[in-house]
C-alpha cells in the first residue's frame, strides 16, 4: 500500500504565497540582479531551441533517443530499467522496447532525420547510464562522422562524466543533460545508495560522496567546454524535498544554465512512495526559478522516445 503524501519539508509559509502567474518566473532571479537582466532574457540569451531545455521548442522540435547503453553504474530508488517490446505503453526514463548496436543507431537515426528534419535532436539517454557504455561514443562518433552539424545530446548521472567531457567535447556534443538529486551525502544515499566506479563498489554515504564530487567537477568541466548543460533533480518530497531549492542554488553557482524539477514516479525500491502533486512542483520551480532557469514541459520521457514531446508513441 503506498505511503500518504506526508507534509511538504517546503515551509507552510511559502506554500501559502503561490506564483502570480500560470507560467510563474520572478522578474528578475536572485542570481542575475547585479546585471539587471531577467530570469527569462537569461533564458533567451543562453538556451538553444531544443526541445528538452527550451520552453517554445518542446512543442516544435523533434528529438530522439538512442537507446544503446544497457549497463548502468550506480542503484537509484526510482529507476526500474527494463527492455522488452510488451512494455511500450509506459512511459518512463530507463524503459525501452529494444536495444540498438551502434550500427543499427545509425540507421536509425538516418531515418529519423529523413521525417523529421536536420534540425532534429539526436541524443542518448539509455536505458542505463550512457557514460558507463562504450556503445555510447561509438555511436555518437558514427552520427558525427555522417552528419558534421546535427545537434548531439548526452544526458547522464555524471559519475563518469570527468572522465569523458573531452571527448564528448570533441565529438561535438554540445547539450548535456546531469542528473543531480541533491548536494548533502546523508540524503543522496538515500536515493542513490549504491555506485561501481573505477573498478570500486561504494556503498551509502561514502557512495553518495563519491557521486557527488563527480557531479560537482564533471559539470563545471562541461560548462567550461562550452556546453549547455540541464540538471534533472528528481523529487523525492520524503527524501529530498526541503533540499531541492538549496540544489537549485548551488548547480547555479557551478554554472549550470537550466534545471528540470522531475517529480518522482513510484517505481522500483521507491514504488510504495507517493508522487508529488503538481500544487507542491509548482512551488518548488517558482522558488527554483529566483536562482536559475526552470524547464517546465519534461514528459519524463522513455530510453526510446522519437518526435516531438508528448506528441509521440513510444520506440
Amino acid at each position: 500500500m503506498a505511503h500518504g503524501f506526508r507534509a511538504s519539508p517546503v515551509s507552510k509559509t511559502a506554500f501559502r504565497n503561490p506564483c502570480r502567474s500560470a507560467d510563474p518566473l520572478p522578474s528578475q532571479s536572485l542570481g542575475n540582479r547585479r546585471s539587471g537582466r531577467s530570469t527569462r532574457e537569461k533564458e533567451a540569451a543562453v538556451l538553444p531551441f531544443h526541445p528538452c531545455m527550451h520552453q517554445q521548442a518542446h512543442h516544435r522540435v523533434a528529438r530522439l533517443h538512442l537507446p544503446v547503453a544497457a549497463k548502468c553504474n550506480t542503484r537509484c530508488g526510482y529507476c526500474e530499467r527494463e527492455i522488452s517490446s510488451t512494455a511500450t505503453s509506459v512511459v518512463a526514463p530507463g524503459l525501452s522496447a529494444t536495444l540498438l548496436s551502434p550500427s543499427q543507431a545509425l540507421v536509425k537515426t538516418r531515418e529519423f532525420l529523413g521525417r523529421w528534419g536536420k534540425s532534429s535532436v539526436v541524443g542518448i539517454a539509455g536505458p542505463g547510464e550512457p557514460l558507463a557504455n562504450g556503445e555510447t561514443l561509438e555511436t555518437l562518433t558514427l552520427i558525427r562522422r555522417e552528419y558534421p552539424a546535427i545537434a548531439l545530446c548526452v544526458c547522464t548521472n555524471g559519475l563518469n562524466l570527468p572522465d569523458h567531457c573531452g571527448e564528448l567535447q570533441e565529438l561535438g556534443v554540445r547539450h548535456l543533460t546531469v542528473t543531480i538529486n541533491g548536494f548533502e551525502p546523508g540524503v543522496v544515499a538515500r536515493i542513490q545508495p549504491t555506485v561501481s566506479k573505477d573498478g570500486r563498489v561504494y556503498l551509502g554515504t561514502r557512495a553518495a560522496e563519491v557521486l557527488i564530487e563527480n557531479q560537482k567537477a564533471g559539470l563545471q568541466a562541461a560548462v567550461e567546454s562550452g556546453m549547455v548543460v540541464k540538471v534533472n533533480c528528481v523529487v523525492v518530497p520524503e527524501i529530498n524535498g526541503a533540499h531541492v531549492v538549496s540544489t537549485a542554488q548551488k548547480v547555479s553557482d557551478l554554472g549550470a544554465h537550466v534545471l528540470n524539477l522531475v517529480p518522482l514516479i513510484p517505481r522500483g525500491l521507491f514504488k510504495n512512495l507517493s508522487k508529488p502533486d503538481d500544487r507542491y512542483m509548482a512551488r518548488l520551480r517558482c522558488l527554483c526559478s529566483r536562482f536559475i532557469p526552470v524547464f517546465r514541459h519534461c514528459k519524463q520521457c522513455r530510453a526510446d522516445a522519437e518526435g516531438i514531446p508528448g506528441k509521440e508513441g513510444p520506440g
